[in-house]
């Protein structure tokens, strides 16, 4: 950030501190905090810190409650603290269980993570999960006979790592919750099974600190699955999209849809799961173009990109498209109704589409789904293969 930028920011933040010690409106001191984000909204710091973290640095700093009133604290020792608490980016280490998961191999890259072992993890991580177990086993042990099973088994859990640089704590943690999601989203579409993220835990290097989230999802499911070499395969393919720096736009709508598939597939309302499932097909097929014609289009691209048995595939879209206008327009009849096995359905060809966009046409060379029009530069693109799947290539067409 400019010198000249990060002194008006210290300067604006000052004034609103003077402000909250004279007794501000909250919902002036609101207006305030986000007149002062919007100064670095263009510069590096905007992507660090959150208008959460702002609204803590200057109103609800603990620092400016434990031995004095904000009323007496001093320019300078405010200065001096909010250039840590905003202006200077510190480094956290996160790990994260995924209960009822088991035999993920030491260091496998997940997303923008990698696993590791519990007992690879530093020892005063360990301690603060084993205590967290025994006291939840009071709560969580139906199906365990003793406290010591309890924890052994959590302790069997894959954890993954990962690291996050940011200057403000809200930033950290939605950060970290995104980080985590991805590896839970892909895990979700591989074995179409949810789990959930339920605690979430960080060390600050600069301080030592820790924190983090517990129990945000509830007490875990008891069921589980194992690592497969399979299946293991397949989250490795993922992954490397997920990690990929610049993504084509094919590569754009895997992540996406690999997103939406893993967030249905964390809910129960089995009409909600069907609209994202739908959301799934249109985000990985559809372009600009097909605004007007949507259903005919998804139908159709749908039978041609995947082929086999067309005619199904095209009824099957079209009929499940019109269940999910009926859901959303709210003219839903008994014949309309979305029941557990249109989700199976959807799911299988929502998966069909995203390996065969992975498999067969990111390996080809296919990079993005709409025609590029106007372009001298010859890309492959999905939608003429759809078009050479309907009516053949062109006659000048390179063989």
């Amino acid at each position: 950030m400019r010198p000249m930028v990060e002194e008006e920011f210290r300067a604006r933040a000052l004034d609103v501190f003077h402000k909250v010690q004279q007794g501000i409106d909250p919902n002036e001191f609101h207006q305030q905090v986000r007149q002062l984000l919007r100064i670095v909204e263009k510069t590096p710091l905007h992507e660090l810190i959150t208008f959460d973290d702002l609204k803590w640095a200057i109103r609800d700093d603990t620092f400016f409650h434990w031995s004095t009133t904000i009323r007496n604290v001093s320019n300078d020792k405010f200065i001096e603290r909010f250039k840590f608490t905003i202006l200077t980016t510190k480094t956290y280490d996160f790990y994260v269980p995924i209960y009822c998961l088991y035999d993920f191999p030491k260091n496998m890259a997940l997303a923008n993570a990698i696993v590791i072992h519990f007992q690879d993890l530093p020892k005063e991580i360990q301690d603060y999960f084993i205590s967290k177990w025994q006291y939840r086993f009071g709560i969580d042990g139906e199906y365990h006979h003793t406290k010591e099973e309890y924890v052994n088994l959590k302790k069997k859990s894959t954890f993954i790592y990962f690291v996050v640089k940011s200057n403000g704590n809200y930033k950290t943690i939605e950060e970290a919750k995104a980080i985590a999601e991805d590896v839970l989203h892909i895990i979700r579409f591989v074995y179409q099974i949810n789990f959930n993220l339920i605690d979430i835990h960080y060390v600050e290097r600069e301080s030592g600190n820790s924190g983090g989230l517990e129990g945000i999802a509830g007490l875990p499911f008891c069921g589980g699955a194992n690592y497969d070499k399979l299946f293991g395969k397949s989250i490795n393919v993922i992954s490397k999209i997920f990690s990929k720096k610049v993504p084509n736009d094919i590569e754009k709508r895997v992540k996406n849809a690999v997103r939406i598939f893993g967030i249905q597939a964390s809910i129960n309302n089995v009409q909600v799961r069907f609209l994202l499932l739908m959301s799934c097909l249109e985000g990985l097929l559809m372009s600009q173009d097909d605004r007007d014609y949507i259903l005919w289009r998804l139908a159709e691209k749908t039978a041609f990109f995947l082929g086999g048995d067309r005619r199904h595939t095209n009824d099957y879209i079209k009929n499940a498209y019109g269940k999910r206008s009926a859901f959303i327009h709210g003219s839903s009849k008994r014949t309309n109704m979305i029941a557990e096995d249109d989700i199976s359905k959807a799911e299988q060809i929502v998966g069909d589409v995203t390996w065969k966009l992975i498999v067969e046409f990111l390996n080809r060379g296919y990079t993005q789904i709409a025609k590029n029009r106007g372009s001298k530069k010859q890309i492959l693109s999905v939608d003429e293969y759809i078009e050479q799947e309907k009516f053949g290539k062109p006659q000048n067409a390179k063989t």
